[in-house]
């Protein structure tokens, strides 16, 4: 354990203070990846494979798009190869989501269920 320790010390020179900060500004990603995690690993356990590797092939491609990576309130699940794409995002972000999920392999549909905040008029 302590040779493993120096390593990923020597390879991410960040102190506990830093992890933790990092950690903060990128809850919401964390916290969707954590969800995941959960929900994928009976599937995982039930053999059903499939829809979790394209869920993490989606996710992935949302996370490595800036305009999508680390976006409050976009949620991401894959049912039988069908995409369901749910929260409230910017106007961006919803294009570039419902485009990434058009074209990840192994997504045969996408269901928009995105929703665009509304701008308040002042009297």
């Amino acid at each position: 354990m302590g040779l493993l320790r120096t390593a990923v010390r020597g390879a991410l020179p960040m102190s506990r203070v830093g992890a933790a900060m990092w950690a903060w500004r990128h809850r919401s990603e964390i916290g969707g990846w954590a969800g995941y995690v959960a929900r994928s690993a009976p599937r995982v356990v039930a053999g059903d494979t499939t829809d979790v590797v394209v869920e993490g092939r989606l996710r992935a491609r949302l996370t490595a798009d800036k305009r999508t990576r680390n976006v409050d309130g976009l949620h991401v699940a894959v049912e039988d190869g069908v995409a369901v794409l749910s929260g409230m995002v910017p106007p961006e972000a919803h294009d570039a989501a419902v485009a990434i999920a058009t074209n990840t392999n192994g997504v045969t549909r996408v269901r928009d269920e995105l929703t665009e905040p509304t701008r308040r008029r002042r009297r």
